[in-house]
């Protein structure tokens, strides 16, 4: 992860990663062609092209579709959820 312009920034892997296990670098990448999710190509230190995604923004994006209906079922942390 890289701050710049006042955002956290990260590959789909660190992105997915911040997010939580049920989130894949696949889905982050979707959220960018689908949801209107920021990218911003670049190279990393060794001169290969990489994607970066703003953190903020998919967490975002993330939480308005934890609960829709479409797609695949997904995994509640259980250990985010409160006792009865």
């Amino acid at each position: 992860m890289i701050h710049a312009d006042g955002r956290d920034w990260g590959t789909a892997a660190e992105i997915a990663h911040h997010l939580g296990d049920d989130v894949t670098p696949t889905m982050v990448r979707n959220w960018a062609r689908r949801s209107g999710l920021t990218r911003h190509r670049t190279t990393d230190n060794d001169g290969r092209p990489c994607v970066l995604y703003p953190l903020d923004q998919a967490a975002a994006i993330e939480a308005a579709t934890r609960h829709t209906t479409r797609g695949r079922p997904r995994r509640v942390d259980v250990d985010a959820v409160p006792a009865a």
